[in-house]
């Protein structure tokens, strides 16, 4: 390897060798036609959505399944590309991960005691 040889490294980043020894780690960041490519797809996603929310015939529990499972989507999207958590350290993402886990937990579980608070005909019991 030659001074200043430029390698690729994993996970999409850039490795300068100087005088036979890796030096510096700089992250790649998406171009912008990979932007325009992730906004084109979460606007078809957005469509699949109104779609779905718009069909007459689907079970309600199905819609709110796929509808589920496409805000998901799109909110890995968006999450990994435009807030370059894809590009961040492994650390920053275990944290985001963590974070996101532990509020959805809480979420749950506010959500069944007030569920439980509420009886069959949805009078508060309290």
């Amino acid at each position: 390897m030659t001074t200043g040889e430029l390698l690729s490294g994993t996970g999409g980043d850039l490795v300068a060798v100087e005088h036979g020894e890796f030096v510096e780690v700089e992250h790649l960041h998406p171009q912008p036609r990979q932007y325009v490519m992730i906004a084109v797809v979460l606007v078809v996603v957005t469509g699949i959505e109104v779609a779905v929310s718009y069909a007459t015939g689907l079970n309600s529990n199905v819609m709110i399944a796929v509808l589920l499972v496409l805000a998901a989507f799109k909110f890995t999207l968006v999450v990994s590309w435009y807030m370059h958590l894809k590009t961040d350290a492994p650390m920053l993402r275990r944290w985001f991960i963590t974070g996101l886990v532990l509020a959805f937990i809480v979420f749950m579980i506010v959500a069944l005691m007030l569920h439980g608070l509420v009886n069959s005909s949805n009078v508060y019991r309290g």
